[in-house]
């Protein structure tokens, strides 16, 4: 059962990591909001970069656009899932 359960947790963590990262990366090189998938991954992500707004400001740099809310998300959904995963005890292995 714990095998399951961190299985779930892994595979979470790894569907909002990277619909974060490429959030990130969208608003990085500064892509056109309006085009559909970008629009889907701006509203699909937006609860999650939310506690996380206003904590930073944006960098913008040449053309180019660091969002500390994203990263900042980033960095806290990993811990989480980390904390998450270490209350998870490890299924036994069958040694034989």
């Amino acid at each position: 059962m714990f095998r399951v359960l961190r299985g779930l947790v892994n595979f979470a963590a790894l569907i909002i990591e990277l619909l974060l990262v490429f959030r990130f990366v969208f608003k990085f090189f500064v892509v056109n909001p309006n085009t559909p998938f970008v629009a889907w991954i701006h509203r699909l992500t937006a609860p999650l970069v939310a506690p996380f707004a206003s904590i930073l400001p944006n960098l913008k740099y040449s053309g180019f656009v660091v969002d500390f809310s994203t990263l900042t998300a980033l960095i806290v959904y990993a811990i989480a899932a980390y904390l998450i995963l270490a209350a998870i005890p490890r299924p036994e292995r069958d040694i034989g």
